[in-house]
């Protein structure tokens, strides 16, 4: 079976966590005998292999590149309403001609748009979509603004979603979510309503991290806040609080790259201190050497951050918000402690009870659902069914003419 996997960015073109699992199911399902191919954007075009992978590096026509921060306010509205339905896909045309995949499966679509399932079904290809943020229902992929989550589309992304509502309900075979909450979320607003199957699977770990054992403490207590520093994922939330509690014996280390340059500048200016350190991008080897528990403050509802399993794989426990998908894979007490950013006092709170009583929990660390192998072996099996429904309708089809 071949599959042609599309996602906006691949290695070495990382900006968060879904490019990383989207190389990590690659991978998987290279290693379960299936043979992926990746198309993903690129500001040239070339073929290359990773990790024997084979890659298909485009330059799609648009105003430009998806991941880059564009200066000029004027230009991101056309960005956006060519994205929201790109004609031009005739490299994608030839790629899949060429390449011949037996399905294709899309994952975050900024760069190409929807009309990749269009273009697949007029290949006669099947496609099944894993929603990993909220780019179908919201131009800025969060439903984040003003620091409060959308309970509703507003008017200008009711006009950016039209394309890929009707095409999510027309070409669209199976839909997953990397957690519950996202899937829901989509089908609470009419998209994937004739999708044949629904469900969800979690983000893969990397194997390497499967097997960290405990190891004893020595010194201060260390505090964790892993990835992408922003306001919507809770940094500042949580810097102002750690200072203000100015606990004995305790650390707060930050790493990661700041939404802006400037903004990661201003932070580490306004907060940094002997307490408070910002480390930097990272290697999560180095990270979870160095930290003793992960803080996961996210403000906004977010669909399933990896930090969240790679501090479980390196035997970590987290402090962690309610927010979207996060509290379906946090056992209070047994792998971490929630709190509700709006409940005062509450993540001061948990972060107490943390440093209290940290030595004293006795945290259980399950990652192995969230393994490469397993997690590959559970889209193998959806696209079997996918394929093997698509055989049935076609006999069927075949039997009535």
């Amino acid at each position: 079976m071949k599959v042609a996997l599309f996602n906006t960015l691949y290695f070495p073109n990382q900006v968060g966590g879904a490019e990383k699992s989207v190389q990590l199911l690659a991978e998987g399902l290279q290693a379960n005998r299936i043979k992926p191919i990746v198309i993903t954007t690129s500001d040239r075009d070339y073929v290359d292999y990773v990790n024997g992978v084979k890659v298909y590096y485009v330059k799609m026509i648009n105003s430009y590149l998806a991941y880059h921060h564009e200066k000029n306010a004027y230009k991101k509205p056309f960005w956006h309403l060519l994205d929201a339905y790109n004609p031009f896909m005739g490299k994608v045309e030839e790629i899949l001609r060429v390449e011949k995949p037996d399905l294709v499966h899309t994952n975050n679509l900024a760069g190409f748009s929807v009309n990749v399932w269009r273009t697949a079904k007029k290949s006669g290809l099947p496609v099944l979509h894993t929603l990993r943020d909220y780019y179908l229902l919201c131009p800025s992929c969060t439903m984040f603004k003003n620091m409060k989550n959308c309970e509703k589309q507003c008017r200008l992304c009711r006009i950016y979603s039209l394309s890929p509502k009707i095409l999510s309900n027309r070409y669209v075979d199976g839909v997953v979510g990397v957690s519950r909450f996202i899937l829901d979320r989509h089908m609470g607003f009419g998209y994937f309503d004739k999708a044949e199957i629904k469900m969800h699977i979690y983000n893969p770990v990397s194997p390497p991290a499967l097997s960290q054992g405990e190891k004893e403490k020595i010194g201060d207590l260390v505090f964790g806040l892993v990835g992408l520093i922003s306001p919507a994922k809770g940094t500042e939330f949580v810097l102002r609080r750690f200072r203000k509690l100015n606990l004995p014996n305790t650390k707060l280390f930050v790493y990661g790259r700041g939404v802006t340059k400037n903004y990661e500048k201003d932070l580490d200016h306004e907060y940094g201190s002997m307490n408070i350190v910002f480390k930097g991008f990272r290697k999560a080897e180095e990270i979870y050497d160095e930290i003793d528990i992960a803080i996961i403050p996210s403000l906004w509802q977010e669909p399933f951050p990896r930090v969240l399993i790679e501090s479980y794989s390196h035997q970590k426990p987290v402090i962690a918000s309610k927010r979207g998908g996060i509290p379906e894979n946090v056992m209070d007490g047994e792998t971490g402690l929630l709190f509700d950013p709006d409940k005062a006092s509450d993540f001061e709170k948990k972060l107490l009870e943390m440093v209290e009583k940290f030595g004293k929990y006795r945290f259980r660390f399950d990652v192995s659902k969230f393994s490469r192998e397993v997690v590959a072996d559970e889209y193998a099996g959806l696209y079997g069914k996918i394929l093997s429904r698509g055989a049935n309708k076609d006999n069927m089809k075949a039997q009535n003419e």
